[in-house]
């Protein structure tokens, strides 16, 4: 893949994550807690935002500084915190007769996965070129 290419599926793995934090951070024009999953109930919306904001930021910083130990930590906590998001969307479908609304728990699975894929990678790049 292009260089180019390639850095712009990178870097929107990490931008979702920053817009997530805005909107776990902006106030709702209705009460949220009616569509938040049994996991995003578990601390405040603007824990979660701070959280997400720290791990979009940390990993497009380090991505542009070309630091890769703190890109990487940012994607570990970023695979760490997206793999919780998930679990309690998976939760709240596993229950419906075949699995509705399975969308959205799919659709968020797939980050937990590409940060903990793109932490692997650029850990294995690093150590290569040690």
């Amino acid at each position: 893949m292009p260089e180019r290419s390639r850095m712009l599926v990178i870097l929107a793995v990490p931008i979702e994550a920053i817009l997530r934090a805005w909107d776990y951070l902006t106030p709702d024009i209705q009460p949220p807690t009616l569509s938040l999953s049994v996991v995003e109930q578990m601390m405040p919306l603007e824990v979660w935002g701070a959280i997400c904001a720290v791990v979009g930021v940390v990993t497009v910083w380090g991505f542009a500084m070309r630091w890769p130990r703190t890109a990487i930590a940012g994607l570990r906590l970023g695979g760490a915190t997206y793999g919780l998001l998930a679990l309690g969307q998976w939760l709240a479908v596993v229950d419906n007769p075949w699995f509705d609304g399975v969308r959205s728990p799919a659709i968020t699975t797939i980050f937990p996965v590409a940060y903990w894929g793109l932490a692997r990678g650029y850990t294995q790049q690093m150590r290569s070129r040690a």
